[in-house]
């Protein structure tokens, strides 16, 4: 269950007032080539050219909690539908979109959770008691993976999504387990947010089309997590 917001829900000085939709004034960048992994936000930023190559967005409400696609877009496809479906309009929620060509986003865009350093994100995150983010795994099958150092309410979330039919894993293996202190995800009021991971086919299977509706077992998902975070 949510716990009540414990600090004011303030921007730093220097982005102003955070209104639906704001995102901060894209810095010029010149063309880019192929280029490998960027060893964080900061550093992609300053390189690729917000609306073209992404977009980042935000909402903001009350709510604490904060629910973060990373690797929204075509980075990880239907992971921004899921959270956005998820976060609703109660509940404060966080996008970076790939935007580029087919086969670029992932190389190109992707930046490990470690390195994810939005600071108008991590901004938000900071000021909830609790943050989930949703992810996309290769790994085989119908599967959420839950990880983060939340592990009380990862367990909520297990007995709520196994109950709603879904395969579920928690905690999630090593390699995708999502519970270190420099995770963004944990770094919220409390020190512990909540991280899926849901393999492809079952991303598909929630979100059939792009920017569209969930199914019917897509709008099942979505309640369950709600259900956990009422």
């Amino acid at each position: 269950m949510l716990s009540a917001l414990a600090v004011p829900l303030v921007l730093l000085t220097g982005y102003g007032i955070a209104r639906v939709g704001d995102a901060p004034t894209p810095q010029a960048a010149a063309p880019v080539g192929s280029v490998t992994e960027y060893p964080s936000m900061t550093a992609l930023r300053k390189v690729e050219q917000a609306g073209v190559a992404y977009e980042l967005s935000w909402k903001i409400t009350s709510s604490p909690l904060i629910v973060v696609a990373p690797h929204g877009g075509a980075i990880e496809s239907r992971t921004s539908e899921i959270a956005s479906a998820i976060a609703g309009t109660n509940h404060t929620q966080c996008q970076f979109k790939g935007m580029l060509p087919a086969g670029q986003n992932f190389p190109r865009l992707h930046v490990t959770s470690e390195n994810w350093d939005v600071e108008e994100c991590l901004i938000l995150i900071a000021q909830r008691t609790h943050a989930l983010s949703v992810h996309g795994t290769s790994k085989a099958g119908k599967v959420v993976y839950i990880g983060g150092r939340d592990t009380a309410t990862g367990a909520e979330l297990a007995t709520a999504l196994s109950a709603a039919g879904f395969s579920v894993v928690q905690p999630a293996p090593a390699d995708i387990a999502g519970t270190s202190t420099a995770n963004f995800v944990n770094k919220d009021a409390d020190g512990a947010g909540v991280q899926l991971e849901l393999t492809y086919d079952l991303r598909m299977e929630l979100f059939p089309t792009k920017d569209g509706p969930p199914s019917t077992i897509g709008q099942a998902f979505v309640a369950a997590v709600q259900g956990v975070y009422a």
